[in-house]
């Protein structure tokens, strides 16, 4: 119960990224999610609105090089920008912690450009 409060939280913070957007703007433009298991080495999506090449993208793995990865396992949020499968995006990380501190997880949410 306390995770989810968590998630709810964290994802009450990030959504106002959409706000940012003008009304015109916001018709046409996707707002995309996703939630990431971490696994002691890689953030892997496990749920996503993202697709690569017309696929969806859940279980493809975070890029490490990416400076939202660097961000992230230092369990810091990252807000900046981002590419993904070749599309960029104004995108927002969080991590998400368990309990005991642990990092499991991270969210995101993007605006494609």
């Amino acid at each position: 119960m306390r995770t989810m409060r968590r998630i709810f939280l964290i994802l009450t913070l990030l959504l106002p990224v959409s706000v940012l957007v003008s009304s015109a703007t916001l018709a046409e433009t996707k707002l995309e999610a996703t939630i990431f298991s971490y696994d002691g080495k890689d953030f892997v999506r496990t749920e996503t609105t993202v697709t690569a090449e017309g696929q969806s993208a859940a279980n493809t793995k975070l890029d490490r090089d990416s400076a939202a990865y660097k961000a992230l396992a230092e369990k810091r949020s990252y807000t900046g920008p981002a590419t993904l499968f070749g599309r960029d995006y104004q995108a927002n990380y969080a991590p998400l912690t368990g309990d005991d501190g642990q990092l499991t997880g991270a969210l995101f949410v993007g605006v494609s450009k």
